[in-house]
């Protein structure tokens, strides 16, 4: 009897401390909004890219310091090269949010994007702040609620704003750099990773923003030798691209199975084991990522949360049957005119589109004839060597007006664009909308 209650303890126990998944563009923001209006004591926030587009969770965080919530917010001095968004750090300073920059040199970014409530809950994802990651990108969140791993998410927040060395050489959860300086052990990324696919017996299946490790290469090559299945699944590049096209070219060429899938676009970063291990988190399969990024990510098996993990299996397996064998990039040009609506269908291809250019923008260094207001709504660039080809003036001659272009759909910093170098790529239609 005492042992069919400790064994009912444990597997209370172990429900209660099961991370819920959230899975995006599917779930939409309120996941997170919700998990911000729960907090009653303190909020940390850690992220490495945050946007205008995602002022509703500045507010969200605002709302909480004006009921007496203390929020803090690390975020990366220097994303993709850049600095900080300005306009969304002052905007949370004026909500009495206490924001700092991380510091420089310790990590080459802080590619992390975690959020703690009053120490109990921890949303670890792949998603940072901006409008695409909830509209129109492929992206995981876990919501843990085990005291050890929260507590381990806190340990890393208070020593990143502090800019001190933490070692985690006996870490519950993934992190990255997976390095060693002055006898602390700062990550176990890398050894992970390597010894879950190394570990491999039937299949390792793989959602990836990144393939461009060449250790891990060689270990998903390995694993094919030794008759395992690897298939992975990314969205279109570019030919020439090395981030993702050249690693998961050559893995097909070993005999992996590649999928390409346009829509939603893949910034996730999952990886399933034997239908039994799952990995996931901010850690992309790059060295840069593995070796010196601030990353963390979360492994868990399906015993220990069976809902999150076969709800990640399905959305995996679903995109996998809805990828494309081949790189729309290599396809020929789509015939006919879609929607702009439509563009992200067909990332990759040289497209028509057609639509109303519902605003109109001159940065100097750059033009916007936006379909909408969206960070997902397809919109067409002119460079301002090009401006004086276009109708003038320009670029608010196209204000309100219904037109077609042709190019190529790309992505860029969330957004789905058309580069327009010549005016004969742009058409106004007769008469308005």
């Amino acid at each position: 009897m005492r042992k069919l209650l400790l064994a009912l303890a444990f597997l209370l126990l172990t429900a209660l401390a099961a991370p819920r998944l959230v899975v995006e563009p599917e779930d939409g923001v309120k996941p997170l909004l919700d998990l911000i209006a729960s907090a009653q004591k303190e909020i940390l926030v850690k992220m490495y890219l945050w946007t205008p587009s995602r002022l509703d969770v500045v507010e969200a965080l605002g709302e909480a310091v004006a009921r007496g919530v203390k929020v803090r917010v690390l975020l990366e001095r220097e994303p993709s090269g850049g600095r900080v968004d300005l306009s969304v750090y002052q905007a949370l300073k004026d909500r009495g949010v206490e924001v700092r920059l991380t510091t420089p040199f310790r990590f080459v970014f802080v590619h992390e994007k975690s959020l703690v409530v009053d120490r109990k809950l921890a949303w670890v994802g792949t998603m940072n702040l901006t409008g695409s990651s909830f509209t129109a990108n492929r992206e995981y969140a876990l919501i843990l609620d085990d005291p050890r791993q929260v507590a381990e998410v806190v340990k890393a927040f208070e020593a990143d704003w502090e800019g001190k060395r933490l070692d985690l050489s006996r870490a519950l959860l993934v992190w990255a750099p997976s390095r060693t300086l002055s006898g602390v052990k700062e990550g176990n990324a890398r050894e992970t990773l390597l010894a879950l696919i190394r570990g491999a017996k039937r299949e390792v299946f793989l959602e990836h923003q990144a393939m461009a490790d060449p250790e891990v290469v060689a270990a998903l090559k390995e694993a094919l030798a030794r008759g395992v299945r690897v298939r992975l699944v990314g969205s279109p590049q570019e030919p020439g691209d090395t981030y993702f096209l050249a690693g998961a070219e050559e893995l097909r060429q070993a005999g992996a199975d590649l999928r390409f899938l346009p829509d939603p676009y893949v910034h996730a970063k999952a990886l399933v084991v034997d239908g039994e291990v799952a990995l996931v988190g901010s850690l992309n399969l790059s060295a840069n990522s593995l070796n010196a990024n601030r990353e963390l990510a979360v492994r868990f098996t399906r015993q220990e949360a069976p809902e999150a993990f076969a709800r990640l299996l399905s959305v995996m397996e679903r995109d996998f049957q809805a990828g494309l064998t081949e790189n729309p990039f290599a396809l020929p040009p789509l015939e006919g005119v879609i929607p702009w609506q439509e563009a992200p269908k067909y990332f990759g291809r040289i497209a028509t589109v057609e639509g109303v250019i519902q605003q109109v923008e001159d940065r100097g260094t750059v033009a916007f004839l936006r379909f909408g207001p969206g960070e997902s709504d397809l919109r067409l660039v002119v460079f301002p060597r090009s401006y004086g080809l276009f109708q003038q003036p320009f670029p608010q001659s196209y204000l309100g007006k219904k037109v077609r272009a042709r190019g190529r759909i790309v992505l860029y910093a969330g957004y789905y664009e058309i580069v327009l170098e010549d005016p004969s790529a742009l058409e106004v239609l007769d008469g308005s909308p």
